[in-house]
């Protein structure tokens, strides 16, 4: 049985809400390393640019004595004979996308901004060690999967789906096409979006959003597989007219399903969604 399930957070922002900072002997040895930006870093500016490769710098350091803590989290699990009760997970809030598409902070729906790590060490599970699962997932899905992690049923009325069979091998792929994602409002003047709002569906393969300050409209349709760095929105392009379909119809059903208040246009030949005027 499993007593314990443990989720440290990883919260990270950008440097002009809270600085990047780490212990000075992890900062000291990433300070000479070589730092490869991205495929889709879009910052000409040098002197950004510059900035950038720092805040990678102490970035990647502050990962690195995270890491170290999460060790020290793993030993005291083992001295205190916890580890075989322990469920141990690790995720953050966030991504940051720290210059790719010439972007800063989260607000934006590439992989670098919406993308975290979940990672999940069950001590009832060994064969499962370093098995990775590539069913996108969402936050909706982790209290009815800590449930199930500790042996309690979820109730049946919750929106997010427990991912128990997957991480133990009792299921080999989520029996849904993907996941909502959305960005609810921003009213801070000067901020992006201020006034807009965005929705978007996540499936293995692909990403598909709509944009809108009132109304949402097909934006953006990337093919993740060919396209990993998002450089190529193919939301205008003819040979994807019938999978851009397809998503919107993903969107327009867990949009439904979910209650969303968000509106989005007749498109594809799907009717609109919280239309003010339904026959227009």
């Amino acid at each position: 049985m499993i007593n314990s399930i443990l989720y440290p957070f990883l919260f990270c922002y950008f440097k002009n809400i809270l600085p990047f900072e780490a212990p000075e002997p992890y900062k000291r040895r990433w300070e000479a390393r070589n730092i490869v930006l991205p495929d889709n870093f879009e910052v000409n500016d040098p002197t950004i640019r510059t900035q950038t490769i720092r805040d990678r710098r102490c970035y990647y350091a502050m990962i690195e004595n995270l890491d170290w803590n999460v060790g020290r989290l793993s030993s005291y699990l083992g001295e205190s004979r916890l580890r075989e009760e322990t469920v141990v997970i690790f995720m953050s809030d966030h991504g940051e996308l720290a210059g790719s598409h010439g972007l800063f902070e989260k607000q934006w729906p590439y992989e670098e901004s919406i993308g975290i790590p979940f990672f999940m060490a069950d001590p009832r599970i060994p064969d499962r060690a370093g098995t990775q699962l590539y069913d996108p997932v969402c936050t909706e899905d982790l209290f009815p999967t800590f449930l199930g992690l500790a042996g309690l049923s979820p109730r049946s009325n919750l929106l997010g789906t427990d991912l128990t069979p997957l991480i133990q091998g009792q299921a080999k792929n989520m029996d849904r096409p993907g996941v909502l994602l959305e960005f609810v409002a921003e009213t801070r003047t000067g901020m992006p979006f201020c006034g807009n709002g965005w929705r978007g569906f996540r499936s293995e393969r692909y990403k598909y959003t709509v944009l809108g300050d009132t109304a949402g409209v097909p934006w953006q349709f990337f093919d993740l597989k060919q396209d990993p760095f998002e450089r190529n929105n193919l939301i205008d392009a003819p040979p994807y007219q019938t999978e851009i379909a397809r998503h919107h119809r993903f969107l327009l059903d867990r949009m439904r399903e979910t209650g969303d208040h968000f509106t989005l246009l007749p498109t594809f030949g799907c009717s609109g969604f919280n239309m003010p005027y339904p026959d227009l």
